[in-house]
C-alpha cells in the first residue's frame, strides 16, 4: 500500500507521517517512511540543490521529477513488490500545488510529467493536511525559498483543488487541531482501507 502525506510547509504532515509509520511498525506490519525530494543518494543533492538555489519554474518542475524518478524506480516500487507499506513525505500532488498552481506552470505539463516520472504509480491513499497559511509559517524554524506568503496562498488553494477533484484518494484533514487529534481521524481511515485490502 503507498500511502502519501501532502500540505504546506508548518502542516504538519511530516509529524504525522512519521506517527503512521511508528503506528503500523508497532501493529506488526512492516513499513517504510521516504520523503521528497530525496530518499536516494541522487535525490538527496537534487534536494540540497532545490532549497538552496534560485532557478527558473521549468528547471525546478524537472529536478523534482528526476528526483521522484529515482525514489519511484530505486526505492518505492521495490519495497511495494516486498509487501511493505510505503509511506511517503509528499509526491505528486506536491508538484501540481507547488510548481504548477503556486508557479503557474502549464497544469497539464505537470500532470505528464508526473506520469513519466512516477511511471503511472498512485497512491492508494493520500493525506491533506490542510492548516492555515500564517499558522504553518509561524511554525516552521528553517525557513526556504518556497516560503513567500503570497506563493504560499496559492499554492494552498491548488492543493484544495486538487483534493476537490480527487475525493476518493484524497482525505482532507483539518491540520489546525492537535496533533493528537489529527492522527486519531489518520488511523482510523488507514485502519479502514487497510481491512479493504485484506478483503480484496
Amino acid at each position: 500500500m503507498l500511502i502519501s502525506f501532502e500540505g504546506i510547509d508548518g502542516s504538519g504532515k511530516s509529524t504525522q507521517a512519521s506517527k503512521l509509520r511508528d503506528f503500523l511498525l508497532s501493529e506488526g506490519l512492516k513499513a517504510e517512511l521516504l520523503r521528497e525530494p530525496g530518499g536516494t543518494q541522487v535525490g538527496e543533492r537534487i534536494r540540497h540543490l532545490l532549497f538552496e538555489e534560485e532557478m527558473h519554474p521549468i528547471t525546478e518542475l524537472l529536478l523534482f521529477e528526476a528526483a521522484r524518478s529515482e525514489l519511484v524506480r530505486r526505492k518505492i516500487k521495490p519495497l511495494l513488490s516486498e509487501g511493505k507499506v510505503v509511506i511517503l513525505d509528499r509526491f505528486v500532488d506536491s508538484t501540481l500545488a507547488y510548481q504548477g498552481y503556486g508557479r503557474g506552470l502549464e497544469l497539464s505539463l505537470v500532470r505528464e510529467l508526473n506520469g513519466i516520472a512516477t511511471d503511472g504509480l498512485v497512491p492508494h491513499l493520500t493525506f491533506l493536511i490542510d492548516t492555515d497559511v500564517r499558522t504553518a509559517l509561524s511554525r516552521k524554524q528553517d525557513k526556504n525559498r518556497f516560503e513567500d506568503l503570497n506563493f504560499i496562498l496559492k499554492v494552498r488553494e491548488g492543493f484544495l483543488k486538487i483534493a476537490e477533484q480527487e475525493r476518493e484518494r484524497i482525505f482532507l484533514i483539518n491540520g489546525n487541531l492537535p496533533p493528537s487529534a489529527v492522527f486519531k481521524e489518520i488511523k482510523k481511515i488507514v485502519q479502514e482501507k487497510l481491512w479493504d485490502l485484506k478483503k480484496h
